[in-house]
């Protein structure tokens, strides 16, 4: 059961090659042709006639700049339209550049298919904040969408610096959320302030670069995602995404080492590290969430290790006290364990969950997009396009429904 990967843009081109990266490196060191190992080759890599790996992944950008410096022996599937980028522009990328590469991802996707025993889902990487990711990506997933209505749509998307160089990212952020909620089975989100909080705390760097968390949010993904045994990613999904109001997830994941120290550091038990996700829990209640009371609709725990997690923790994981009270507890919490190692981490455990935190950064965004639209402010490079101030209105009225339904839980 395969996963394909479409990249947009700087930004998910420059985790697409992270994150195949670690996937090799996690590959690897198993056993050769054992069954986690066949499983996971399968999911992520063509192997063709001469054995080499071919990532099942489609790179698509609007410049160069970034793809030039990708691993060619890998990616056979790259699309570069180098008409000087989108502007940081959603609508331009939306209405302008996606046009110049929708057919030609399409009849990449069919050959990947081709290629494929069985895929499950689409797993999309791409900002929020810039034109190409959030523009065309939008209108790329859309088309996906259309194409093949029963596969699973992941969109892993990257929220910016709330104070992010980029003057009309919160139209950006705002328009790609919107137009893409209905239509992904779910949204992953990454807040580009919670990594660089974890890589200056746990990774202990004093300079973070975008290097540092294209890997933490690489190694992320592939935790959660890496083969379950007889779990698929759909399954896996389909029990947190329990009520189709409610489709953001984030991740948690410990521990946190760089690949260059992960050699020399001691092996930690689980016990340690169920502390440390209590540990990382913090920069939530640092953030403050004003627009709710905190409450958690789902989460999943995945162990991959030999050792076991000690059953009290797992009883602590499971506390019900802030659960929703619609859902079962069955329903809501969920455990899996892999008895593999996760790269060079005789332990590892990630978080998969769904709950209200997420509100924080989400209205820091509606809230600077009605500050912008409220002054009139760079609606004209939208309106060029189309974009008219009904169609932002439609757009902030999606958004606010959404953040309603989960300051209401």
């Amino acid at each position: 059961m395969s996963v394909i990967t479409l990249n947009f843009g700087q930004c998910g081109n420059q985790i697409g090659q992270t994150l195949y990266t670690t996937l090799e490196e996690d590959i690897t060191l198993k056993t050769t042709n054992s069954q986690h190992y066949c499983q996971s080759l399968a999911k992520w890599f063509n192997v063709d006639s001469k054995g080499r790996w071919k990532a099942r992944s489609i790179l698509v950008d609007t410049e160069s700049k970034v793809i030039k410096d990708i691993k060619k022996s890998w990616f056979e599937n790259i699309i570069v339209n180098p008409v000087g980028g989108s502007a940081n522009n959603w609508a331009y990328g939306y209405v302008e550049n996606s046009r110049l590469v929708v057919g030609q991802v399409l009849n990449l996707v069919r050959k990947e298919l081709e290629n494929c025993d069985f895929v499950t889902s689409f797993l999309n990487f791409y900002s929020l904040s810039g034109g190409t990711g959030s523009g065309v990506g939008s209108y790329v997933i859309e088309k996906l969408r259309n194409e093949y209505p029963k596969n699973t749509i992941v969109n892993c998307a990257v929220l910016p610096y709330v104070k992010g160089e980029i003057s009309t990212q919160a139209y950006n952020c705002l328009l790609n959320l919107s137009t893409l909620y209905s239509i992904g089975d779910c949204t992953v989100l990454f807040e580009n302030e919670r990594l660089l909080h974890l890589s200056k705390y746990s990774l202990n760097l004093n300079a973070v670069n975008y290097s540092n968390i294209n890997s933490i949010i690489s190694q992320q993904v592939a935790s959660i995602f890496q083969p379950l045994g007889t779990v698929t990613t759909s399954s896996l999904l389909q029990n947190l995404i329990s009520h189709p109001q409610f489709k953001f997830l984030q991740i948690k994941t410990e521990p946190n080492i760089s690949n260059q120290n992960s050699a020399f550091e001691t092996p930690q038990q689980c016990t340690a590290l169920m502390n440390n996700l209590l540990r990382q829990s913090r920069f939530d209640h640092a953030q403050t969430n004003k627009y709710s009371h905190f409450k958690v609709i789902s989460k999943a725990l995945i162990h991959r290790g030999l050792e076991k997690v000690p059953e009290y923790e797992l009883k602590s994981f499971k506390e019900t006290r802030d659960l929703v009270k619609w859902l079962p507890q069955e329903e809501s919490v969920r455990v899996y364990s892999v008895p593999e190692r996760f790269c060079y981490y005789p332990n590892h455990l990630s978080v998969l969950f769904n709950d209200n935190n997420i509100l924080t950064p989400l209205n820091a965004i509606v809230d600077d997009a009605w500050t912008l639209f409220t002054h009139r402010a760079y609606l004209h490079h939208y309106s060029k396009y189309g974009l008219d101030e009904e169609y932002l209105l439609n757009s902030f009225q999606i958004m606010e429904n959404v953040l309603n339904n989960y300051r209401m839980i």
